[in-house]
């Protein structure tokens, strides 16, 4: 014998009824006789409507960086025991820590 459809309305007062029952899903199913794939279908479909549904607020934040020119004569000196290396200072941030951890090795 086939049910009559039931609305979101009616599947999610079901779902709140076996809640409260105690029982699982598949005995709720049985005593109401519910085809309990269908129970999972629209329990599923319903969950995921509600949560496309929510509306998430995103913070969007603003970081500004203030940048300097530098002249081509400014340099990074490193002394390294008895030796010293001067860069210039427009030198590339990983490509100075590369070869500090050389160095350290």
């Amino acid at each position: 014998m086939r049910h009559p459809q039931r609305s979101r309305q009616e599947w999610r007062q079901l779902f709140t009824q076996q809640q409260q029952s105690g029982l699982s899903a598949v005995e709720f199913c049985r005593q109401h006789h519910i085809n309990i794939q269908t129970f999972y279908a629209r329990r599923s479909d319903i969950r995921l409507q509600q949560t496309q549904s929510k509306f998430v607020q995103v913070k969007h934040e603003v970081t500004t960086v203030e940048s300097q020119e530098f002249t081509a004569t400014e340099q990074i000196t490193l002394d390294y025991g008895v030796g010293q290396l001067s860069l210039p200072i427009t030198v590339q941030p990983h490509w100075l820590a590369a070869l500090m951890k050389a160095l350290r090795e």
